[in-house]
């Protein structure tokens, strides 16, 4: 039997090249090592924290055109949009969580969150995130798609980023330029389970909803739908790809 379309799952394996660029880098690979300054730890941190910011504004915006059922739903069939907005609430809980998280630890750590410059990374996330709007045109299908794709597409790169580097951790020493703090908290943190399913769980939400359109246009058209979302999501694929690039600092 033909497993089902995996929307993320074609995205996701489009460009080999172009993702391996946005989750691998030498600042991962340092970090994996021990091998990054508090220095230059604080200033991706502090990158990090307004990347947060970003995407607390990217979730209201999305929310805000998230056209939920009018209709009280059988708890046996909940539609894509009742998940994802219990989905991009859970996403706010755990980011803020997240950036108390960053605060605190580094803190502890004796690193310091002033930013000097932003990393142009950062710059294209704010971009993709203040333009959070309905995709498609005005009879769009899904027209919450490409915000979807946006915020499942940075977790999964941060996620296999960070557990690449966990992959390649060796024991804590005295000697880690950051004092431990990346091998001992914040490593840990990026590639746990409980992040992995989270990231998961999304991704299993447009893949169930973009089948759900398929299913509709079963006997006519399905394909031309098919091949309209996956234009659709691979537009917003490539931008955040680039985007997570450019996020990793130069490391000399």
């Amino acid at each position: 039997m033909t497993a089902p379309f995996s929307l993320t799952q074609t995205i996701l394996a489009s460009d080999p090249l172009a993702y391996k660029s946005a989750t691998q880098s030498t600042f991962l690979t340092r970090a994996s090592e021990g091998r990054v300054s508090k220095h230059h730890l604080g200033q991706w941190l502090s990158n990090d924290r307004l990347y947060i910011h970003g995407y607390i504004r990217g979730v209201g915006r999305l929310l805000s055109f998230l056209r939920l059922p009018e209709t009280v739903e059988d708890k046996a069939d909940v539609s894509e949009s009742t998940k994802l907005l219990h989905w991009m609430i859970d996403a706010l809980v755990n980011i803020r969580r997240e950036e108390e998280f960053f605060v605190r630890t580094a803190a502890e750590y004796g690193i310091s969150l002033d930013l000097s410059d932003k990393l142009e990374g950062l710059r294209r996330f704010e971009t993709l995130f203040d333009g959070t709007s309905p995709g498609g045109g005005d009879k769009a299908i899904l027209p919450w798609l490409e915000s979807a794709i946006v915020f499942w597409a940075t977790e999964k790169c941060y996620l296999d980023a960070w557990s690449g580097a966990s992959a390649r951790l060796s024991a804590v020493s005295d000697a880690d330029e950051d004092g431990g703090a990346l091998r001992r908290e914040f490593i840990p943190n990026w590639s746990s389970v409980e992040f992995a399913r989270f990231v998961d769980q999304l991704g299993e939400i447009i893949d169930s909803a973009v089948q759900r359109e398929m299913a509709l246009w079963q006997n006519e058209g399905e394909e031309a739908i098919k091949g309209e979302l996956l234009d659709r999501a691979l537009a917003k694929w490539r931008e955040v790809l680039a985007a997570e690039k450019a996020f990793w600092p130069t490391m000399e």
